[in-house]
């Protein structure tokens, strides 16, 4: 146990990396024994729903070496330290479709994997948007792909949309939740 917050799991750091960092968490079981788990913790991040009309937004198609596989995706990024995240959304947003918003408004907050990790998603729509130039990172190979709310529902029905945050998104344009 944590001696400062004896309810907080004691936790030390086993990776620190350039944007996260892995802890090990000691975590007392029904069985009164100590268990050790391998915890991100994260500084947050954003998904946005960059919206050209009602009924039409930008999608990325991304692909990810991690997974082996080019995703279709919602923008998103992790937020520097101490940026709001309102702001990671203007940025991320021209960043990676090269779109600038009016304005951005939050929709929902989500756990990305809170089984493994802290990440805290926040979910933007991006409205009054305006075509520019992307400022894509070396290591992003992304295309823009405009996507309409029918594209969307056939594509979720097909499986072709593997990305968590991105389904979480794409539920919330097509249940009209902002």
């Amino acid at each position: 146990m944590n001696q400062a917050d004896p309810a907080k799991p004691a936790e030390s750091i086993v990776l620190r990396g350039a944007r996260f960092n892995v802890h090990a968490m000691s975590i007392v079981g029904s069985d009164g024994k100590t268990y050790v788990r391998e915890v991100v913790r994260h500084p947050g991040a954003v998904v946005i729903l960059p919206l050209l009309d009602d009924d039409t937004l930008v999608m990325i198609e991304n692909n990810r070496p991690t997974v082996g596989e080019t995703l279709l995706e919602l923008p998103a990024g992790t937020r520097e330290p101490g940026e709001p995240a309102e702001q990671t959304a203007f940025r991320e947003l021209i960043e990676e479709t090269g779109y600038q918003a009016k304005s951005v408004s939050l929709v929902h907050e989500f756990y990305s994997a809170p089984g493994i990790s802290d990440e805290l998603m926040l979910l933007y729509a991006a409205r009054d948007l305006t075509r520019g130039e992307h400022a894509r990172e070396a290591t992003e190979q992304i295309q823009n792909r405009i996507a309409t709310r029918e594209e969307v529902r056939s594509w979720i029905a097909e499986g072709r949309i593997r990305d968590a945050k991105t389904l979480v998104g794409l539920y919330a344009f097509l249940a009209g939740a902002f």
